[in-house]
């Protein structure tokens, strides 16, 4: 390390012992810390309460604050009718069974030249709009300056001195009264700024007005849709405030609150444009009622808010620390945990070592980042902020593995009422669904675009082959079944899950119907695996067909009914084309005699039944789960370790793949390496976002959902009533522990530590249930010993498993368990 950059962490340090040594409570500070002014809306400090996104950056003098709401997708006015293919589908099975492994390829083409279908993009994310905050007292003797961004309440900060004295702005996203708060505060008298609402975009006609108290927007889509509508209300204790020509100005005041909200309104579209259930005229929400302006409502609401800033605070602090709160993690950072997150990013870079205080704080930020982008709907490729109007990949819902990955953490986490987001979603979607399968494949049942935002209509294919992506529904409904496994919701169960997944299944049932082959199984004449190649018979393809059957058949055994359907179902099980193995013992991603392999590749979907449907089992299918491990380190070896010409130059996307499907072997050293590298290889903004690529480069939120699971599966993992212990513990993490974590079969870990030097596990659960379970520890384990300490259970010891034993547990009661272990 050179001199100068050694001068500076120390005197980072020194800054980070003083920040730490501030805090209220006495503890370290659970956040993020920058003691330099955020220069990019990448950069920003983020905050969110499901509903809005907050962002904030500038200089002291100068800020931007950038609003969001999770319903803002920019109309680009496509037209949007899906092809009506039906009446060709006999003939496009009949040409793709007879082309055989390239039967896609054939059908994709012969789609094309019938439609000479080109890609409709979905319409892009994009942001409510920029708060300009210019402040009237200025100076270039500024000092002290840091911005905070607190986990455990969701409040951002920005604190700064000068030769006036000291001065302030924090803010908040409400999850409780649903505006987004914000005060500026400086010496007594002197708070003065100019405030301004920026909305600018060709496909966007906003009215901005500033009266009253108010500045207000009223924003109209330009090529249909509807709008939505932006208000800020500006309180101030003394001093002069003008509203002239849009703007805001305040002066000679000790104070400034701004209380903030977007709403969103639709219109509907005529069916020549669009056949989008959500903008069909017929729609309930175009009824009687239906509004198209929500200022008045908006000031009327906000007007009867109290306008003290910690009284507004405080209730939303409750709800979002109470979420926060659930889990936890310690890794035994120590003392580093007093260092702020800037400097341990440094650090890290620099070293190419992970601080455990920074992977402590890694995961909290993920946990945070999820709280605050997921409410009224689930995380997008964005999370819930855009400082862009042309985010990547329009920063919509990618369905065919980034939604996936943007949901895992929150069953594991401890927020199942948070999926409720995104089940509305999904059902939301089902009327065009439904439409794509019929008018599309002239199947019943449903099927999805593989991308989706205002609508998701099969209009994301052309030249890419969106169109033989047929399983990203099916891929979708495994986590309204998981939500089951975790939680015994039976009315879920039976109004939800089972309704979805026979829709799912009818899709199959007819789109396979008479491709048999002499052995009865069907083909798959249509297929793509994401986003790699397209061959018949894909892994992805027949592991999702075969899980949404097996919940299915599972679910009304369980509730005793469709017997007649249940018999349907496990004749297409028996039907579906076993899984291949290559001759180098892998598990091939096309299951296809002949079909080739490319292991440098971004997307790990052939990965599918063994991480995500837990088909494949180390005991039950030893020989499916042996091919896994053989091609997961043909993956290991070709993509995550290949040092030039990495697919999509090891975008975090395929990281997290990586991370789930080695937590799920027990490849520990892969899932450090995996969680390590967003910090080593500068992956993590200083507002602990995840960008895409190294540098940081993009502004994704794959990882950012998914990073938390991997290491909750890491630690403990559960599955039709086997609990694995430290299945994938990294060695860098000799002792710690782990509180709140939620697992299959109804089961809260209330605290799992371990010491894996000393052989020592301490366990406290609770079960939902009466049940008997098998605890698993690692295959190179064996237990010497498995006491309870606490409760009323039991324990049984298995003939030839020294690394098991059955535990009975009571229902509802907290059971304590001691494991010693060489």
């Amino acid at each position: 390390m050179k001199t100068e950059t050694k001068l500076n962490v120390v005197i980072l340090l020194c800054l980070a012992v003083t920040i730490a040594s501030c805090t209220d409570s006495g503890e370290y500070f659970v956040g993020a810390t920058s003691t330099r002014p955020a220069s990019s809306w990448t950069e920003a400090f983020l905050s969110g309460n499901g509903q809005m996104g907050v962002m904030m950056f500038g200089n002291p003098y100068s800020e931007t604050v950038v609003l969001n709401h999770c319903k803002l997708y920019l109309p680009i006015g496509s037209r949007e009718i899906v092809h009506d293919l039906a009446g060709s589908m006999p003939g496009f099975k009949a040409a793709g069974l007879k082309a055989g492994m390239n039967g896609p390829a054939v059908v994709h083409k012969m789609m094309l030249e019938e439609t000479g279908q080109e890609i409709i993009g979905t319409d892009p994310f994009h942001p409510a709009f920029f708060l300009k905050l210019e402040m009237s007292e200025r100076s270039t003797n500024t000092g002290n300056y840091r911005m905070t961004e607190d986990f455990r309440t969701g409040e951002l900060a920005v604190r700064w001195s000068d030769e006036n004295g000291d001065w302030e702005r924090r803010l908040f996203a409400s999850r409780t009264d649903q505006v987004v708060v914000m005060e500026i505060n400086g010496p007594k008298g002197k708070v003065g700024c100019t405030l301004s609402m920026e909305i600018m975009h060709d496909l966007v006609k906003p009215e901005i007005t500033a009266a009253g108290e108010f500045l207000s927007a009223h924003v109209e889509y330009a090529r249909g849709k509807g709008g939505y509508d932006c208000l800020i209300r500006i309180v101030t204790d003394g001093g002069k405030t003008e509203f002239k020509d849009g703007q805001v100005s305040v002066s000679e005041t000790d104070r400034v609150l701004l209380i903030m909200q977007v709403q969103t309104w639709r219109t509907p579209l005529p069916k020549e444009q669009s056949e989008a259930w959500a903008f069909s005229p017929l729609h309930p929400d175009f009824g009687p009622g239906h509004q198209t302006n929500f200022l008045p409502d908006m000031k009327r609401n906000i007007s009867q808010l109290i306008t003290d800033y910690d009284a507004l605070f405080k209730p939303h602090a409750q709800v979002h620390g109470e979420l926060f709160s659930r889990v936890k993690l310690d890794l035994n950072g120590g003392v580093e945990r007093n260092t702020i997150s800037e400097v341990l990013l440094k650090q890290a870079a620099e070293d190419d070592q992970m601080p455990l205080a920074l992977m402590e704080r890694m995961y909290d930020a993920c946990r945070y980042l999820i709280i605050c982008s997921t409410g009224d709907r689930p995380p997008n490729l964005q999370g819930i902020w855009t400082g862009t109007w042309s985010p990547a990949w329009s920063g919509d819902y990618t369905l065919d593995s980034n939604i996936q990955l943007e949901i895992q953490s929150l069953m594991s986490c401890g927020m199942p009422e948070l999926m409720e987001s995104y089940f509305r979603l999904v059902e939301s979607w089902l009327p065009d669904c439904r439409l794509n399968a019929k008018k599309f494949y002239g199947c019943r049942g449903i099927m999805s675009n593989a991308r989706a935002s205002n609508v998701c209509l099969l209009l994301h294919w052309g030249r890419w082959p969106g169109e033989q992506l047929i399983s990203c529904m099916g891929w979708m409904a495994h986590f309204f079944y998981d939500y089951y496994l975790f939680t015994g919701d039976r009315e879920f169960l039976a109004n939800r899950v089972v309704p979805l997944l026979k829709e799912t299944a009818l899709f199959y049932e007819d789109l396979l119907a008479g491709t048999e082959d002499e052995n009865g199984k069907y083909s798959f004449f249509i297929g793509y695996s994401p986003e790699h190649g397209m061959s018949a018979n894909t892994t992805f393809d027949i592991s999702v067909a075969k899980a949404v059957l097996t919940y299915l058949i599972k679910s009304c055994e369980e509730l005793s009914i469709e017997e007649q359907n249940i018999r349907t179902w496990y004749t297409m099980l028996d039907k579906m084309p076993p899984y291949l193995i290559n001759e180098g013992g892998g598990l091939q991603e096309w299951s296809w005699p002949g079909a080739g392999e490319d292991f440098n590749q971004r997307h790990h979907s052939h990965f599918l039944p063994l991480y995500q449907f837990c088909e494949f089992d180390r005991d039950r299918t030893p020989e499916l789960w042996k091919a896994s491990e053989v091609a997961f380190e043909h993956k290991v070896n070709d993509w995550l370790r290949r040092t030039e010409g990495s697919n999509s130059n090891h975008i975090t996307h395929g990281m997290m793949n990586q991370g789930q499907c080695a937590a799920r072997l027990g490849r520990e050293d892969i899932v450090y390496e995996v969680l390590s590298r967003m910090a080593t290889r500068r992956y993590l903004y200083p507002n602990f976002m995840i960008a895409y690529w190294p540098g940081p480069r993009g502004f994704g939120f794959d990882p950012v959902g998914t990073i938390p699971d991997v290491v909750n599966n890491s630690l403990v993992f559960s599955w039709d009533g086997v609990l694995d212990i430290i299945p994938a513990l990294p060695k860098e993490w000799p002792k710690g522990s782990i509180s709140g974590v939620l697992t299959r079969g109804q089961i809260r870990i209330d605290q799992l530590a371990w010491n894996r030097p000393a052989g020592h596990i301490d366990l406290k659960l609770t079960s939902g249930v009466a049940q008997t379970i098998t605890v698993r520890l690692p295959s190179d384990c064996q237990i010497t010993s498995m006491k309870i300490i606490k409760g009323k259970a039991s324990v049984i010891e298995l003939s030839g498993k020294p690394n098991c034993r059955e535990l009975v547990l009571p229902a509802d009661g907290t059971i304590g368990v001691k494991i010693t272990f060489i």
